[in-house]
């Protein structure tokens, strides 16, 4: 383990064992105060957590003690006094004796077996002797704890130190231009003057190079943060699944913006999750294909320029164009006309389309037709990029580009509609000169050939709801060559106005949705510009129509879609009725099944959420009830129940239930995510 984790969890075990020891004093005066109970419980529960994430076992099994005694006090079973105090604070003695000389970079001189068994007999720990603290002078960390939010807002500072030093550039080249128009004998103190004052401005942008360097470094995290657990996923799918698998990552040491690893690790939860439950055969499925019984997952990091490139590659069945060319059809993702255009290298692509799923069933682990949809907004959310590279039969590899930070971002800035705008240089491929000659007509577009590729050719200023300034004739304009995924398109713009560094301002929640933008920056000159949402760009090159709803449509879309929860257990009945509340959805509940059927009678529901195990009829038997009659015959139906096993998942699906979600497995994104995929 990394001297730098160990520090940081001995530093965090200080706090909670200082909370813990001033906590345990004031409840033994006050043994009512459950709030205190509660919070000594959670610090022993967060020191355990953490222990067991850098591999600490014995401090891991005295906290996981203190912490069973905790919830007994908590639940009553155990006296709150002096003798269970006496316990715990000898528990928070082990640990801290445990911690300084981990610190000390020595062993810790306790036998901890033996004292988990004297503290489980409720016994003192005579043999446990807290070190004299006056003979133990605390060393001087070299390190110390900031909280993000200040992290985040040095970086922004140093961001504004940027803006500012380009302006001073700019006005720089102002002042030579009046240098150059006043007359010789003016003109030299005026030169002189601005010759120091370049020299400054050239050390002010040194220094300010190596403060945000410094700046950036304190919000850079390795890969290793998230990938630890990562591990735990997989092993624990391979069991669920009944795979073997070998999973290896390279690349751990590589360091990430804080921003990007938090949009990265969901990302790779559903890659990895893919890889194990589409990817990899189980063993006698690969033994009967020649195979070696055990597959491989691997998790690869490295640098490539301003960019890190990470790939998951597992060597399993790999990705079948035909099937989910058949798959996107029969799930009205695209049509038969535009599956038969596609090639095979662009149906891999069909999966990132939203609803998209080869799995037959909507299970916790698969097929809920989101997760490479998740995949694809995470990565365009963090101004990335992805590539799907598949052999049936063989392999799968899912690349992504990802940008070291997103607080600064390298940038073209284009001239357009008479405004000015940054393209983020991560979608850009190149800048073309087009003659109107060379622009082609396919379909009801305009297309151009860049590198013998056929690329439509769109008005970026038409695109953006801009006033067009196209010229006509056969004089050159200038297009700049985006890349997406696999796809590429060609925007014309009035002029490109060279390469900038920008700093990314943040537009507010209230133009969180607005399309297209994604930021803004500050010039050199001091003007604004806004930062493209290219991603956007070629969902609007999709050439989708947007058309007027009729008032039906207007009325139908302004409807709540109504939700029937079934469950016996008042608490799973409130906690989702709360859930679909919260996010617009009208919920009725019903007890039992049969009080179900008679709700359903009444009124008409968009969605049904039911337990299995219920008094009355069943689950499975009210699916098939609602299944029976005309109007739920198309109705989607989730099952939610702790029964995990695969019989009953397949008792489900014969019953007309779309989706399975475990109980134990529950979360409520999952919830949401399975209910909106389903009805919107």
């Amino acid at each position: 383990m990394a001297n730098r984790y160990l520090e940081i969890f001995c530093r965090e075990a200080e706090e909670h064992l200082a909370s813990l020891q001033s906590g345990l004093l004031v409840l033994e005066k006050n043994p009512a105060r459950t709030d205190l109970l509660h919070e000594l419980l959670r610090n022993a529960h967060t020191l355990k957590g953490s222990a067991r994430m850098v591999g600490l076992a014995d401090i891991s099994a005295i906290t996981h003690t203190m912490e069973e005694q905790l919830k007994g006090m908590e639940r009553g079973e155990r006296k709150v006094d002096a003798q269970a105090i006496d316990l715990l604070l000898r528990g928070a003695d082990a640990v801290a004796l445990i911690t300084s000389a981990l610190m000390r970079g020595e062993a810790p001189e306790l036998d901890v077996e033996r004292f988990v068994a004297e503290y489980d007999r409720g016994e003192l720990g005579q043999h446990l002797t807290p070190e004299p603290r006056e003979a133990q002078p605390e060393a001087i960390s070299d390190t110390v704890r900031a909280d993000v939010k200040t992290l985040d807002q040095l970086v922004n500072l140093v961001g504004e130190l940027i803006i500012n030093k380009k302006r001073l550039e700019s006005k720089l080249d102002r002042l030579k231009e009046v240098t150059y128009a006043l007359p010789a004998e003016h003109a030299a103190p005026l030169a002189e003057f601005r010759g120091d004052l370049e020299e400054d401005v050239l050390y002010l942008d040194y220094l300010i190079q190596e403060l945000h360097g410094k700046a950036m470094g304190l919000r850079m995290l390795p890969l290793r943060t998230i990938s630890d657990g990562l591990e735990r996923l997989v092993r624990d799918l391979a069991q669920q699944l009944g795979r073997e698998v070998q999973f290896q990552i390279v690349g751990q040491a590589i360091e990430m913006d804080r921003v990007l690893l938090e949009g990265l690790k969901p990302i790779l939860i559903h890659l990895l999750t893919n890889a194990l439950s589409h990817g990899i055969e189980s063993p006698e499925v690969r033994a009967a294909a020649g195979k070696p019984r055990r597959g491989t997952v691997l998790l690869s990091a490295r640098h490539q320029g301003n960019s890190v490139l990470v790939e998951v590659r597992d060597d399993g069945r790999g990705m079948n164009p035909a099937g989910i060319k058949a798959a996107a059809v029969s799930r009205g993702v695209i049509d038969h006309r535009e599956a038969d255009g596609l090639s095979d290298e662009e149906a891999l692509y069909l999966t990132f389309r939203p609803g998209f799923s080869t799995a037959e069933i909507v299970t916790d682990v698969s097929g809920r037709g989101v997760g490479m949809d998740v995949v694809k907004k995470n990565i365009e959310r963090v101004k990335g990029g992805v590539t799907l590279a598949s052999e049936f039969g063989s392999f799968t590899q899912v690349t992504l580009q990802l940008p070291l930070t997103l607080s600064v971002l390298d940038a073209l800035i284009v001239a357009c509609g008479g405004e000015t705008f940054a393209i983020p240089t991560t979608y850009l491929q190149e800048i073309v000169k087009v003659r109107a000659s060379e622009i082609d007509t396919l379909g009801s577009g305009e297309v151009i050939k860049v590198r013998g590729a056929t690329t439509p050719l769109y008005s970026l200023s038409g695109m953006l709801g801009l006033s067009a300034r196209r010229e006509t004739g056969d004089l050159p304009l200038s297009a700049v060559v985006l890349k997406h995924c696999d796809q590429r398109i060609a925007c014309v713009v009035e002029a490109h106005l060279g390469y900038s560094e920008v700093v990314v301002k943040g537009l507010g929640k209230q133009f969180r949705n607005v399309r297209f933008l994604f930021g803004a920056t500050i010039l050199g000159d001091g003007n604004p510009a806004l930062i493209l949402n290219v991603p956007d760009l070629f969902e609007s090159g999709r050439g989708v129509q947007r058309t007027p709803l009729s008032a039906e449509e207007v009325q139908a879309a302004q409807r709540r879609l109504k939700v029937l929860v079934v469950d016996d257990s008042i608490t799973t009945r409130t906690m989702e009725q709360s859930i679909l509340v919260s996010q617009g959805y009208a919920v009725v509940t019903a007890v039992s099944g049969e009080d179900a059927l008679e709700k359903s009678a009444e009124e008409r529901f968009d969605l049904v959420i039911s337990d299995v195990e219920m008094p009355g009829i069943n689950g499975f038997e009210l699916t098939r009830a609602l299944r029976a009659s005309e109007q739920y015959r198309e109705t989607p139906i989730i099952i939610v129940s702790s029964l995990s096993r695969d019989e009953d998942k397949r008792q489900a699906l014969q019953a007309g239930a779309q989706a399975y979600i475990v109980k134990g497995a529950f979360d409520q994104g999952l919830l949401l995510e399975t209910v909106q995929m389903l009805i919107g």
